[in-house]
């Protein structure tokens, strides 16, 4: 290498971040919405974006959902086609997110709800069964190709007397004790909105839920620091809700509100990437200004904004790609949040502001 290609490579700054990639859009295969974006990266490098295919309206549970899937092979810049992995003959299936096992075992959590059954309209009662909003996961290894069939984790992690839970959509993880963890949001029995953390430690057979991390905690995301400690960053009025675990993800002490993060009241997120936690959201008090940041210190401190997309944007979540970058997928439009849902890779340090 020469002197002068030395110096360019030196000087040359940060790798531009790759422009959006659309991979859902309203009225497309007659859908009328695709919500909620859910994103990981297997083993083998592909990524995985999942959604919900809304047939009928915008609108949560209950109502006709499906769940569908694009993959990846080449890291981003072309993607399959749309593929339905998850659909019910009655009710639907809504926010799914994605955990990859070091194995290469790829898990799908959702929510299913039976006729007229959604988060609004669940009520006390069973364990699951046509009344109670349940808890599915299904899980596939070759790569995403083919998943199992679902399996009802309810009556594991509910109690009866609770009108309703869900699990978090987005990207969760493996703890480096294999602990999987998957945030979920609960009414309790007095019909207060929080947010817990179901887990595993054998690997998906068996699950527990644990206690209320903080009232009025609602859809979260969770990553493990550097020093074990289990970080989670809820959605909680117009500001983020923050904690910090000793035990895995159970517990948590110094939850706080974190003044920097401004938000719409809207799911974000959340990810290890090296050093750096990296964390995406509608930075507003509407849900515009999809934003991402950075934070070298456990998520006490964070950069300045990157802004992804200046207009109205919701739903977002990301992920630590291979090779340092990172991997985000979020709602957006022009004249409204959903129009449709984009990825974009993203170098470390430019996301990082650098």
């Amino acid at each position: 290498m020469t002197r002068r290609e030395f110096g360019s490579l030196l000087f040359a700054g940060p790798a531009r971040a790759q422009e959006p990639v659309v991979l859902f859009r309203r009225g497309d295969q007659g859908v009328h919405t695709y919500r909620i974006p859910a994103l990981i990266e297997t083993r083998k490098r592909t990524l995985l974006a999942v959604a919900d295919a809304r047939l009928d309206s915008d609108r949560d549970l209950p109502g006709r959902i499906r769940r569908v899937m694009r993959r990846s092979e080449d890291g981003g810049k072309g993607w399959g086609p749309v593929k339905t992995i998850c659909e019910v003959k009655e009710g639907g299936v809504g926010d799914a997110s994605l955990l990859a096992e070091s194995d290469g075992r790829l898990w799908c959590f959702f929510a299913y709800g039976p006729p007229g059954i959604g988060f609004p309209t669940a009520t006390p009662g069973d364990l699951t069964g046509p009344a109670v909003l349940q808890t599915w996961a299904m899980h596939s290894d070759d790569d995403g190709l083919n998943w199992t069939a679902p399996v009802d984790l309810t009556p594991q992690i509910r109690d009866p007397r609770w009108h309703a839970m869900f699990p978090t959509s987005g990207t969760h993880f493996v703890t480096r004790r294999g602990r999987l963890i998957v945030p979920m949001v609960v009414r309790d029995e007095n019909r207060v909105i929080t947010a817990r953390n179901a887990y595993s430690d054998d690997r998906g057979k068996t699950w527990r839920i644990g206690p209320v991390i903080a009232p009025g905690s609602d859809e979260s995301k969770v990553v493990e620091l550097a020093n074990g400690e289990i970080y989670q960053n809820m959605r909680y009025r117009n500001q983020r809700l923050v904690g910090w675990s000793r035990d895995g993800g159970v517990t948590f002490s110094d939850v706080r509100e974190d003044a920097a993060l401004i938000d719409a009241i809207c799911n974000a997120g959340l990810a290890r990437v090296g050093p750096w936690l990296m964390f995406t959201n509608a930075a507003s008090r509407k849900r515009e200004n999809l934003v991402i940041r950075a934070s070298r210190d456990g998520g006490r401190t964070w950069t300045q904004p990157r802004v992804l997309h200046a207009g109205p944007a919701a739903y977002s979540t990301l992920t630590a790609l291979r090779g340092g970058d990172v991997g985000v997928l979020y709602e957006c439009g022009e004249q409204d949040s959903v129009e449709r849902i984009v990825f974009r890779r993203l170098p470390r340090a430019w996301a990082a502001g650098n």
